[in-house]
């Protein structure tokens, strides 16, 4: 159900180009967000849309002026939002407390207005964020309802909290990016930060049933004065794609921009994360939204080894969907029959029997 918005809408064109600002009131306060549109959006036309989630200190308004996805988002036709924190800061359960506020309903409506006002697909909503912002995208997968269709983290992980809390409804594809000598959030974790990337990375691999180890790749050292080069880490033959770009040497800071205002430490050189961002989101889609979002007609029961349902007495075609709405097992079944699960990988999985359906999560 969509939440009833209240907008306070400034908008200005700078060069012809769709730069806006605007405001909604959640939780009693009002919320600030920028946003950019691609100047030939056609009339109902759905494209998918970009949250970008800024670090602690900084703003909506600054991480666009330092990430440029709006010169991406003209190029590749997608809506680019860029919103503010209260006091800077986002919500995301932090070990160093940073804010109280419910940023995961604010996000979650900022998705209902793009969708109300602009006709973003639904099936293409994604997340990316730096440092407290990649924190944020990490407890939106663990906690929201939501589906969005991937998330990427530059130098954010997940706080103890959030590790300790995380139940994932949808098996949301992760690219991580992180510096082995990042001072702020300690490549290896902290008490004042959370989880180590690894450790991060484990729990992902387990609940979508991936590789425990890592094909890893070579990435080119184009630039040899930045004192860091990437490495591709790809979690594989799970229900998500898990990707992480390590990068030897580098600091807190976004990769290919060599600004002082990103972060802190060494800036490495040899990508421009946010093109690699889009170019890995892009070709994600939460291709089961529509299952997710009604109502479960179907009951069922289950325990390690099976799933049987209750109130089908006739021959019955069975249906099984991953969270990305791949279809996973097709068969006929007697309706009282048991179905065995313990080959089934570890995620959120989505029944159709005879018209009726159900979510069913495998730990």
């Amino acid at each position: 159900m969509r939440s009833v918005l209240f907008l306070i809408a400034l908008a200005f064109v700078f060069t012809g180009r769709s730069q806006q600002m605007a405001s909604l009131v959640h939780d009693g306060s009002p919320r600030v967000f920028h946003f950019y549109i691609p100047t030939n959006l056609q009339a109902n036309e759905s494209v998918p849309l970009l949250i970008a989630l800024h670090g602690l200190t900084q703003t909506g308004s600054g991480l666009m002026d330092i990430t440029q996805f709006n010169a991406i988002a003209e190029a590749e036709h997608f809506i680019v939002c860029y919103p503010s924190g209260l006091q800077n800061a986002w919500n995301a359960n932090m070990n160093v407390t940073v804010s109280t506020a419910d940023d995961k309903g604010f996000i979650e409506k900022l998705v209902d207005y793009f969708e109300t006002n602009y006709n973003t697909n639904p099936s293409r909503r994604y997340l990316c964020g730096m440092s407290n912002g990649g924190f944020m995208s990490h407890k939106m997968v663990c906690e929201s309802s939501y589906c969005f269709a991937a998330i990427a983290s530059v130098a954010g992980v997940m706080s103890d909290t959030t590790f300790a809390n995380c139940n994932p409804q949808h098996a949301t594809p992760i690219l991580q990016i992180h510096g082995t000598a990042d001072a702020i959030v300690p490549y290896n974790g902290g008490g004042a930060t959370g989880s180590s990337v690894q450790t991060m990375l484990t729990k992902y691999q387990q609940f979508y049933g991936a590789n425990p180890n890592p094909v890893i790749t070579a990435m080119p050292n184009s630039n040899l004065t930045d004192l860091s080069y990437p490495e591709l880490h790809s979690y594989v033959n799970g229900t998500a794609a898990i990707r992480h770009v390590k990068i030897y040497g580098g600091g807190h800071q976004w990769p290919g921009i060599n600004t002082l205002l990103g972060g802190a430490g060494t800036i490495n050189m040899d990508f421009y994360a946010p093109q690699f961002i889009w170019d890995f989101l892009s070709t994600k889609s939460c291709a089961a939204v529509e299952l997710s979002e009604h109502h479960p007609s179907l009951t069922l029961r289950s325990n390690n080894q099976f799933i049987w349902f209750e109130g089908i007495d006739s021959y019955a075609e069975l249906h099984v969907f991953n969270a990305l709405g791949s279809l996973y097992i097709h068969e006929n079944i007697w309706g009282n029959q048991h179905v065995a699960i313990d080959q089934w990988p570890p995620g959120v999985y989505y029944i159709q029997l005879n018209g009726q359906h159900a979510k069913f999560i495998r730990f």
